[in-house]
């Protein structure tokens, strides 16, 4: 995907990327939501092969997305691979998360 997005970007042009902490995804959902973080998955994570079944289609009968992560060597170290350059870089929290206690949970890069 990096490698399409460094074709069509023309030159000069600028690449604005935000994705969330793939750590995010090693903790247990809903226990994080009740206020507790415990470890779960390993990463990459990914609904299809970290979730049991019936967790898995309760979700999707629910209409929720699946989901996956990817490594911040993928991430940022695809984007770099490509040929586009790393000027900045920004870390946010998500307010009112157990997560944002401890460390920043989104990513976003420019350029």
């Amino acid at each position: 995907m990096w490698r399409e997005v460094w074709r069509v970007l023309r030159p000069g042009g600028i690449l604005l990327a935000g994705f969330t902490n793939p750590v995010l995804y090693i903790f247990d959902e809903k226990l994080a939501d009740e206020g507790e973080l415990k470890v779960r998955h390993s990463l990459p994570y990914s609904d299809l092969a970290s979730l049991p079944e019936e967790e898995r289609n309760r979700r999707m009968a629910a209409g929720d997305p699946l989901i996956w992560s990817h490594s911040l060597e993928d991430l940022i170290g695809g984007q770099l691979e490509a040929g586009l350059v790393l000027t900045n870089l920004y870390e946010d929290t998500w307010p009112g998360q157990i997560i944002s206690k401890h460390m920043p949970s989104f990513i976003a890069r420019g350029r």
